[in-house]
């Protein structure tokens, strides 16, 4: 059952990927919005909106920290709420479509690797959006103007660009998908 608490946005009743992702770096020891972006990869564009929205919904709290400059600092941690989050609200996600954005599809594959999941359903969830990308890659590839009408220099080399793109991920996304499949714990023979 999915964890229920205040809505993050009023678009959505749900908690972002993106939102989930912060959760899980509080979760594993980051609390500035400073070390997100150093070491959890995250742009100051969207770490801290995201942070702002954790905090409202309380999923996160917010303390100042001494530190050797006068500049104020900021630390967060996480309510019960917040944790319990972090570690499941990822889970749903995880057997729905991935995403046509390769940045949350890797986060997505963080999550579900840190906390635990199956190599098995790490590897599908890159097979799966391996597959999606190359049937991306084949429309782009076959976007064509009307009969008659001018080709746009722009508009073919977009869709050229955007189909080596597609192809590309795919290529990698299988690549990461065997190498989930091999770490996985092979069964022994006696068992």
């Amino acid at each position: 059952m999915p964890v229920r608490h205040r809505s993050l946005n009023r678009r959505s009743p749900f908690p972002s990927l993106l939102d989930i992702f912060v959760l899980s770096m509080l979760d594993r020891g980051l609390e500035t919005s400073y070390s997100l972006q150093r070491r959890g990869g995250l742009s100051v564009g969207s770490t801290i909106p995201v942070l702002g929205r954790l905090e409202t919904a309380g999923l996160a709290k917010k303390a100042e920290v001494l530190g050797g400059s006068k500049r104020r600092r900021h630390a967060y941690q996480l309510s019960a709420a917040g944790r319990k989050l972090a570690r499941t609200g990822w889970m749903p996600l995880l057997e729905d479509p991935p995403s046509a954005d390769l940045d949350a599809l890797l986060r997505l594959a963080d999550l579900a690797s840190h906390y635990g999941a199956k190599t098995t359903d790490i590897a599908s969830l890159f097979e799966r959006a391996a597959t999606d990308r190359t049937v991306l890659s084949r429309r782009a590839a076959a976007g064509k103007t009307k009969v008659g009408a001018p080709s746009l220099l722009y508009v073919a080399t977009r869709n050229g660009w955007h189909s080596g793109r597609m192809a590309a991920e795919a290529k990698f996304l299988r690549s990461l998908a065997k190498s989930a499949t091999a770490v996985a714990p092979k069964k022994s023979k006696t068992s």
